[in-house]
């Protein structure tokens, strides 16, 4: 973290005299390798507080199988040694969704006390780029994220963070969901960037908790209709009985199991069944913008498969009852797979918004960019969460308007990390849960 943050060296009386025991911590030493060590205790800055951590939610983002696995930075780092271009160094203490009791407060700290719940924001931007300066604090300019190269994560029995990043939790609010506040904060800056309104229609492309979480707060926003997409029968099957606390119905109205794009081409069909060429196109008198679907001697495996998305998505739209509406006004696409980004393309309604939400190992793809043009999409992607989504994450859990506690499938002691994090590898459990101060004797 920046080195502002940490100008004293020294621990306070505060913290020596709890006499805490060894701060074991989630610690991983090599590819697909964790061992659960005695990490240094942080030093208290008066401006902090330490917490005693006591769960970690261990979030899996399902992608799309015939290609990659989508997972969070951690289990990215764990099995590949990095994501993005980014290798890991070596050992490096892992996690960044977690929660926990305060034991001590900096001289400095007014708004905190001993005993207070709170959750802890992983990310902790320097304040003083641009970037923070203009308030996009997710994309400063010199973030340090828990658990990424650099910083301390939060698998750790203790953590110290400025009191500022350590909101205050409800007391109904368990501590299981509170280590889920993290992911909830992601669903609501994708709501905020993708401009979720009531009554509109989203599609949401992929069904693991990300897409679930943006589906509950598209819900919470009064969408008019939320379909959704993936690949894997379970978590369909998941999808379709996710149910809303406001209703007790399902969140999602239709969730469809998707297959990989033919990449057959549609027009040499059309040929091969004797439609032959439409006398009616011709290379003369194109208007601007236009494409002559009927001329291209070269034909790529993109533009193939961007025939199929077309074709496919229109039968989505026609089972969804959105004909009339030619497609949806909003597109999450929670996966990073290309086929994926193409039928998102495909179902958005002209004027719609896409928001890129997943990441994978691929850092580039096939991206129908014509379509994009002809019908006005808008296209954006998305970092992290900004200020004010910790906030209506917690408010959102106060008021039951979101419920978190479906998605959580199985819980681990610290001492079991590795078995916690392959457990989320195998693709069985939607969230699982670390319990950061279990598996001890003291």
């Amino acid at each position: 973290m920046a080195e502002f943050h940490f100008l004293n060296k020294t621990q306070p009386p505060q913290v020596t005299s709890l006499n805490l025991p060894p701060n074991h911590s989630c610690t991983l030493v090599a590819k697909r390798k964790i061992e659960v060590i005695p990490n240094d205790l942080p030093i208290l800055q008066p401006d902090a507080l330490l917490v005693k951590v006591i769960s970690t939610d261990k979030l899996f983002i399902h992608g799309y199988i015939p290609w990659f696995i989508i997972l969070s930075l951690y289990l990215h780092n764990y099995l590949a040694g990095g994501v993005g271009g980014r290798p890991v160094k070596y050992p490096i203490v892992m996690g960044h969704e977690s929660s926990g009791e305060v034991i001590a407060v900096g001289d400095l700290v007014k708004s905190h006390k001993i005993g207070d719940r709170v959750a802890i924001e992983p990310g902790l931007p320097c304040r003083r780029c641009i970037n923070c300066k203009e308030g996009r604090v997710n994309i400063c300019l010199d973030m340090r994220y828990c658990g990424a190269p650099g910083s301390v994560g939060s698998i750790s029995r203790f953590f110290a963070l400025p009191a500022d990043m350590a909101p205050h939790i409800p007391d109904h609010v368990s501590w299981d969901e509170a280590g889920c506040i993290q992911p909830l904060a992601v669903g609501v800056q994708i709501g905020k960037r993708v401009a979720l309104e009531p009554h509109k229609t989203v599609a949401i492309f992929g069904c693991g908790p990300i897409g679930l979480i943006s589906a509950a707060v598209a819900h919470a926003y009064s969408a008019k209709k939320i379909i959704a997409f993936d690949n894997n029968p379970v978590r369909v099957e998941f999808a379709k009985n996710y149910k809303s606390p406001l209703t007790g119905k399902p969140i999602i109205d239709h969730a469809f199991l998707i297959k990989d794009l033919p990449t057959e081409s549609l027009k040499n069909n059309e040929l091969n069944n004797g439609l032959g060429e439409d006398p009616s196109r011709s290379k003369v008198g194109l208007g601007d913008g236009e494409i002559d679907d009927f001329h291209h001697e070269d034909e790529s495996i993109g533009d193939r498969k961007w025939e199929q998305a077309q074709k496919i998505a229109a039968g989505f739209i026609e089972q969804a009852g959105l004909t009339n509406e030619e497609g949806v006004d909003r597109v999450i696409e929670a996966t990073g797979a290309e086929d994926c980004m193409l039928l998102g393309i495909a179902i958005a309604k002209q004027g719609g918004n896409y928001l890129a939400v997943g990441l994978g190992h691929i850092q580039t793809n096939t991206f129908p960019t014509l379509a994009v043009t002809n019908k006005e999409i808008n296209v954006m992607g998305i970092t992290r969460y900004t200020a004010s989504c910790f906030p209506s994450a917690i408010d959102m859990l106060d008021r039951g308007v979101v419920d978190l506690r479906q998605l959580i499938t199985k819980s681990f002691p610290i001492t079991q990390s590795m078995d916690a994090f392959e457990a989320v590898a195998a693709g069985g459990d939607m969230k699982v849960i670390i319990k950061n101060q279990e598996g001890f004797d003291n």
